[in-house]
């Protein structure tokens, strides 16, 4: 059965929030109406959202919405709802995405370098070559979810779950693992990087530890001098 969308427009998006509106759900960003950013009333909007006070127990709901290219940088998005959301090549640094609930979506290609996801759902999402550095995964669950070829590099993931998550070619420079799940993740073997990340009361089982600490022997830490 195939599913029929709403065409819609970011300049649309942006109005209708400001008018009080909360459902997008089934929404599909029509051929070059993708760019918020460029909405007379974007920043509005962003201010308008912060200052919701129950925008926790009502959020925007924009499950299954195809927004794919959308380009929102610094975009206030707290709490919505975007399960099986397709943002595909999405725009989204700095974003404010905060316990967002995007479990089973697509982000492939996206860029949310400096973005906040604490404490969301990314469950089973595919993060496929995404640009992800300098993102802060604060107590986030990304439980099954797909780093291939992503660069993380910088990345703050205090208590966050990467249980049976894939990082095979993710670019992991200095990512901070305090705390956090990697039981059954794969492709660490095939990560970059692994050896610079930092493990502090990290959860793993024996096949990760091994990997993780193979990696760490393998970075120099002397330059030998005459």
């Amino acid at each position: 059965m195939t599913t029929t969308m709403t065409e819609i427009s970011a300049e649309q998006i942006v109005n209708r929030i400001l008018d009080g509106e909360r459902n997008f759900a089934g929404t599909k960003l029509g051929p070059g109406q993708g760019d918020m950013a460029r909405a007379s009333r974007y920043a509005e909007m962003n201010d308008y959202l912060r200052g919701i006070q129950d925008l926790r127990e009502n959020p925007l709901d924009c499950s299954g919405v195809d927004w794919s290219g959308i380009h929102a940088p610094g975009l206030y998005f707290f709490g919505t709802k975007m399960a099986g959301a397709n943002l595909t090549g999405a725009y989204l640094s700095g974003a404010d995405l905060r316990r967002v609930d995007f479990t089973g979506g697509n982000l492939r290609s996206a860029d949310l370098s400096w973005a906040v996801l604490n404490q969301g759902r990314w469950i089973e999402v595919d993060f496929t070559r995404a640009m992800m550095r300098g993102a802060d995964f604060y107590e986030a669950n990304f439980s099954k979810a797909r780093f291939e070829g992503v660069n993380m590099a910088g990345a703050y993931t205090l208590r966050a779950n990467f249980s049976e998550a894939d990082f095979t070619g993710a670019l992991l420079t200095g990512c901070t693992f305090y705390r956090s799940d990697l039981r059954r993740a794969t492709g660490l073997d095939a990560a970059r990087d692994l050896g610079t990340c930092e493990f502090k009361h990290t959860t793993v089982t024996a096949q990760e530890r091994k990997i993780i600490e193979g990696a760490i022997d393998l970075v120099p830490r002397f330059i030998m001098a005459d």
